[in-house]
């Protein structure tokens, strides 16, 4: 029975390196590999409105080379106080839907957790077409309560 073992692990010792060399050759065709998600960046569309009960209301934009990047999927969302020290005060995030084209309108309820203006991070990842990997970044944003 060891020496089965043995074997094996052997062989994995001599395949491995080969199996790895075989794949420099190779070239991957569909969704482009993870370096292909830079170049993307997150951008405030504008100043956030009240939606009034402490809510806001925030638009990003998803911009690649400066152009807006429709239809992207918002996989996560988050808004926190990290810019003022305090990235553990968190505020839940709803996704209002992407309009215009290229930009994604979130429903931040910071009021509950922050009785006065302050700075929040907003931090997005987004799918996007052809994009193995998810696009992630970060806006700051001044918030009302």
């Amino acid at each position: 029975m060891h020496k089965i073992s043995i074997s094996a692990a052997a062989l994995l010792l001599f395949a491995v390196p080969a199996f790895a060399d075989d794949m420099k050759n190779m070239s991957i065709s569909g969704p482009k590999p993870a370096a292909a998600a830079s170049g993307y960046q997150f951008e405030l569309a504008g100043p956030p409105k009240s939606a009034g009960a402490g809510k806001s209301i925030v638009s990003v934009k998803l911009l690649r080379g400066g152009k807006p990047v429709p239809g992207a999927i918002i996989v996560q969302s988050r808004a926190d106080m990290g810019p003022i020290g305090m990235a553990a005060m968190t505020a839940p995030v709803k996704m209002l839907g992407e309009q215009p084209p290229g930009t994604y309108r979130f429903e931040i309820t910071n009021g509950p957790v922050w009785s006065k203006p302050d700075n929040w991070a907003v931090s997005l990842g987004a799918k996007v077409q052809g994009v193995m990997q998810t696009v992630t970044g970060s806006i700051t944003v001044k918030l009302q309560p």
